[in-house]
């Protein structure tokens, strides 16, 4: 068993078959030393049923939740780790029988490295489930937003101390995505050194895009890119949306009846405009009472 613990968040609504798929391949784990965490905001008992199932065979933990949303369930589990490498899997995704323990390897020989990022495919096609790098580097503010989304990205505990995921992003939220891009950022911000790994990779099914699917994670994207100004104070962040927004648009303007296209520049635009920090949030809420 290896000295460095793993604690796994999966918040999770919606799903079961995949969620048998998850645990399965972590009872395949060369690399033992790990908890799962189990944020269950389901409105029956269909994921206790596979709690019950695997409880005697993995270190589980399980912890129900009325209120939804993605990134209130990552909150709750980050209440109740032991690990010193957190992690945040999908309730749909599957890790290799060597995932855990490459991971932990990193962490032992890399101690100057504070999070750990790599690729994604489909697990039957050799399609990727995100448009990432095809080599291995730092994360930065330049590259951040494609060398890693929720799954694949793990962190030492003391980097995240003092971390919250915002309620306002991610599934199940007015912006639905960008928590794991905002986590990113705040580790950026606070000078933390990550690494992307193109040859290492964690399963995940692709997803149709749909105008209301990418305008809801597009929602997100300008959000995070608003939260980077007002909460992080990254401004050259401003200049990176300026150029992405002004590049979406120009295919826009080339393909003037694409709904796809469309629903990423609106998406993109009313998130930036229509974000606001919490802590005005809660101001606004105070002065209204």
């Amino acid at each position: 068993m290896g000295h460095t613990k793993f604690s796994l968040i999966m918040s999770t609504l919606g799903r079961s078959d995949e969620i048998i798929i998850l645990l399965d391949s972590l009872l395949l784990q060369s690399y033992k030393n790990f908890e799962l965490i189990i944020i269950d905001q389901n409105d029956d008992d269909r994921v206790e049923k596979i709690y019950n199932q695997y409880k005697e065979r993995l270190d589980v933990h399980y912890y129900r939740c009325d209120r939804k949303g993605l990134s209130l369930g990552r909150n709750i589990g980050l209440e109740h780790v032991s690990g010193g490498i957190i992690a945040f899997p999908d309730d749909d995704c599957e890790y290799e029988a060597d995932t855990l323990d490459k991971i932990a390897g990193f962490f032992e020989e890399n101690s100057g490295y504070s999070f750990y990022t790599c690729n994604t495919k489909e697990k039957e096609i050799n399609n990727a489930a995100l448009e990432t790098k095809k080599k291995d580097c730092d994360i930065g503010i330049c590259n951040f937003l494609s060398v890693g989304i929720s799954f694949t990205i793990f962190v030492r505990s003391e980097a995240i101390a003092g971390f919250l995921f915002d309620e306002q992003l991610g599934v199940g939220t007015a912006f639905g995505s960008a928590e794991e891009s905002d986590l990113l950022l705040y580790l950026i911000k606070n000078k933390r050194k990550g690494k992307y790994h193109a040859a290492h990779y964690i399963y995940h099914p692709g997803k149709t895009e749909t105008p209301q699917r990418v305008y809801s994670y597009s929602l997100g994207f300008g959000a995070l890119f608003r939260k980077a100004l007002l909460v992080y104070r990254m401004y050259p962040m401003f200049f990176i949306f300026l150029y992405r927004i002004a590049r979406n648009i120009t295919k826009l303007c080339l393909r003037p009846g694409d709904k796809i296209a469309r629903a990423l520049v609106t998406g993109r635009l009313s998130g930036f405009l229509k974000y606001k920090s919490l802590a005005k949030v809660k101001k606004i809420e105070n002065n209204s009472h």
